[in-house]
């Protein structure tokens, strides 16, 4: 391998001052100005509950990024949420002061390294999560500025003090994000290869340095989760055993590595990030990287650009056939910000690209005029501009999120049915925005909240690796031996043996009333919340996906009222048309009567499915376009099409070919061979 070449760039310290403060202060503006000042979806409210108790967020833990949180939501000014999103804007805003460094250091200009932060700063992915508390920004942090040490220690072998920087950096991202850390070691490393025989003597202490860094926050961590804690994801880490299924994520394998994952998603997803990678920092942007990358190899700079390749394939090809993630609209939503080091990376080589065309223009206009140095000068800043420019004006749109508050609504609105003194289970994405309202905002501080899988929060009915079975039974007894008004939401699986009173997105299990019986009552704020949720039009993805799961299930309060002929349907006649445009409340609406109907409703199901399926279009997982099909399948079953019903649980099994797939079951029925697709009916 070639010797590492830094080129040397001579230092201006007024201009590379300004230029550095500028990389960094212009994006922390920009965040600021567009960051929620509420909670929203992804981890955020998990985070902004774990910063602000000091508790343990879900696996790996995260005890880094948490105390981060906590020093932020000291500060003597905003709300929880809006510190706790200034966080992530201050480390972003520092990540792209590195990017500046780093681009000095493998041969810009301060101009064009300033351009190549800033576009880094104002790429898509990136600004998403430098605006909600999330933990992509620190460990974007921690890249580039130990990539900058590295670079700095090539030039400067004998200096020790930056090697033990650079390795207590290294242990400490081991204790933010531990898989997208491993996958860029290699990369980090390997510019250091030059210089290796100089290292040898400090690798001990070296080694010892680094696993201080990673250890201590863990060693913290496992502490903390033996206190009495509001926010304790799975509870005490008891045993090396614990320890590591939490950090190993053993937990998340099934959102890791779906069984209906292929070759083609993985395909499909490289296809999705290369156009990503097309667009993020505009096209011109683009064709500048591929130029700066050429001329690394070019000027001899062979590891500083065979480093940066190998971190831009293992946190992109490599990242994408590790996971096995079905290529659906959400599952990209979880993985775009996985590859954010990409963005910078481009940016870096961007850099060099438009160094190199301002190099270009001053020799070419120096023998001309005088004035040749300052049109290539001029050059570089007009095009760096518009290049920003035009980046902010493509991703404005999407990531302005100042008056997002559609988490902290839906939690309102549920709080808001909620008499004094209740209890309220939770379930999934809605357990961190409910336990920010409840335990970090101390709104309505006499509700008890409960997750449904034991899971987060520190009061808790059984351990989360209880089995189904014998979690439903606890449940059970909880319900039946408490006299306080219980709620449930309606996404659950899980029905007490009580009469039910169904209001729209949350159901009461009523211990007076008769078992087994349900209720439909009216929630005039909940009927509100569906007719925003039916106008609004969110880009953030995440909230698309929310949305959707939301009007699926109102959509099924609707379908109850609607076949049992229940006098609340007649005062539900608006939502019930506005229901008909959405595809998420027509599938729900389906579901809920072909479970409970009979044959006189199976030609209004029929209308309801075929209007869903022209509005398919709006299903944003596999999961949720299958379901149509399967529904379908239902419904010709019932009405005795058996060829039809196959037919159609075929669609849905082709669609998304998961265990959990009902239609799989069904076909099974017939004699059908999951894996078979053509077997003919016996």
């Amino acid at each position: 391998m070639t010797r590492a070449h830094t080129r040397r760039v001579s230092i201006e310290p007024f201009r590379d001052g300004t230029a550095l403060v500028a990389s960094i202060l212009a994006p922390l503006v920009l965040y600021v100005l567009t960051m929620p000042r509420t909670v929203v979806l992804e981890d955020d409210g998990l985070f902004l509950m774990a910063g602000a108790h000091l508790g343990v967020a879900h696996p790996p833990g995260y005890p880094l990024y948490t105390l981060i949180v906590h020093l932020f939501t000291l500060l003597p000014f905003g709300s929880v949420a809006f510190l706790g999103h200034l966080s992530s804007a201050t480390l972003g805003a520092l990540a792209c002061g590195c990017v500046y460094v780093c681009g000095r250091l493998i041969g810009a200009s301060s101009i064009p390294a300033l351009t190549a932060s800033l576009l880094f700063a104002v790429s898509e992915h990136f600004w998403s999560q430098a605006i909600v508390t999330e933990v992509y920004t620190l460990n974007a942090l921690f890249f580039f500025g130990i990539y900058a040490l590295v670079l700095c220690g090539v030039r400067h072998p004998h200096r020790p003090g930056i090697w033990i920087a650079a390795a207590a950096a290294c242990g400490l991202s081991l204790a933010n994000h531990v898989p997208l850390t491993v996958l860029s070691a290699p990369g980090l490393a390997l510019p250091a290869i030059s210089v290796r025989r100089k290292l040898y003597r400090k690798l001990p202490l070296l080694l010892a340095v680094l696993a201080c860094g990673a250890v201590l926050p863990y060693a913290w961590m496992v502490w903390r989760s033996h206190q009495d804690i509001l926010i304790n994801f799975y509870g005490s880490i008891d045993s090396l055993k614990a320890f590591w299924f939490y950090f190993s994520r053993q937990g998340y394998i099934e959102v890791d590595t779906s069984p209906s994952a292929g070759w083609n998603d993985r395909f499909m997803f490289m296809q999705w990030l290369g156009n990503e990678f097309l667009w993020q920092l505009t096209l011109p942007g683009f064709a500048l990287s591929a130029l700066g990358l050429m001329l690394l190899f070019r000027r001899r700079q062979t590891d500083i650009a065979v480093s940066g390749l190998l971190v831009f394939l293992t946190n992109s090809i490599v990242l994408i056939v590790l996971l096995r993630f079905d290529f659906d609209y959400f599952q990209v939503a979880v993985f775009r910000p996985y590859s954010i080091l990409c963005y910078g990376l481009l940016a870096l080589w961007l850099g060099i690209g438009l160094q190199c065309v301002s190099h270009w223009l001053k020799k070419r206009f120096t023998d001309k005029t005088p004035y040749g140095p300052k049109v290539g000068i001029s050059a570089a800043i007009l095009a760096g501009a518009c290049l920003v420019w035009w980046s902010v004006q493509s991703h404005w749109k999407p990531n302005d999120r100042a008056d997002n508050d559609f988490a902290e609504q839906h939690a309102e609105m549920q709080m808001d049915l909620l008499p004094d003194d209740a209890v309220l289970f939770v379930f999934g994405d809605t357990t961190g925005p409910i336990g920010y309202y409840r335990y970090v905002e101390n709104r309505r501080p006499d509700v008890t909240l409960y997750n449904l899988q034991g899971l987060v929060y520190g009061e808790r009915l059984f351990n989360p690796f209880m089995s189904t079975e014998k979690r439903d039974a606890v449940l059970e007894r909880f319900i039946d031996s408490n006299e306080r008004a219980i709620f449930l939401p309606l996404d659950v699986d899980f029905y007490p043996n009580r009469e039910l009173r169904i209001y729209g997105f949350l159901m009461e299990a009523v211990r007076s009333g008769i078992p087994g019986t349900i209720k439909l009552k009216r929630h005039p704020r909940g009927e509100a919340f569906f007719v925003q949720l039916i106008n609004r039009k969110p880009t953030d993805r995440w909230e698309r996906v929310r949305r959707n799961e939301m009007l699926f299930h109102y959509g099924r309060y609707l379908g109850l009222a609607y076949f049992t002929g229940d006098p609340v349907f007649e005062q539900l006649q608006e939502p019930f048309r506005l229901a008909h445009g959405s595809y998420a409340s027509l599938l729900g609406m389906a579901s809920v009567v072909l479970d409970n109907g009979n044959s006189s409703n199976w030609e209004q199901v029929g209308k309801w499915l075929t209007r869903a399926e022209t509005l398919r279009h709006e299903a944003l997982k596999k999961k949720t376009l299958a379901e149509l099909y399967y529904q379908k399948g239902r419904l010709f079953q019932n009405q005795g099409r058996t060829n039809a019903a196959v037919v159609s649980f075929r669609k849905s099994r082709d669609v998304y070919p998961h265990p959990r797939n009902k239609a799989l079951k069904a076909l099974d029925r017939y004699g059908i061979d999951f894996k078979r697709v053509n077997q003919p009916l016996r």
